[in-house]
């Protein structure tokens, strides 16, 4: 299990960190770990991937690129 701080979770979604804390408000669990604020970094991927397919720009995205790649 490998847990990450807001930095590290920003990075690694390539996010903000203020993006990161949005979603712990929303209910991105989170735990302490000493003095800061963890995640478990798949529960942070499988997060990171319902937004990615609930949201309309990405999913626009990904239909241009598989009709472009049928032309």
């Amino acid at each position: 299990m490998t847990l990450l701080t807001y930095r590290q979770a920003a990075r690694r979604v390539n996010r903000s960190i203020i993006t990161i804390k949005r979603w712990r408000r929303r209910g991105l669990p989170m735990t302490w770990q000493g003095r800061r604020r963890v995640v478990d970094e798949t529960t942070l991927l499988a997060w990171w991937r319902e937004r990615m397919e609930n949201d309309p720009v990405h999913q626009n995205r990904i239909r241009q690129q598989q009709e472009g790649a049928t032309e």
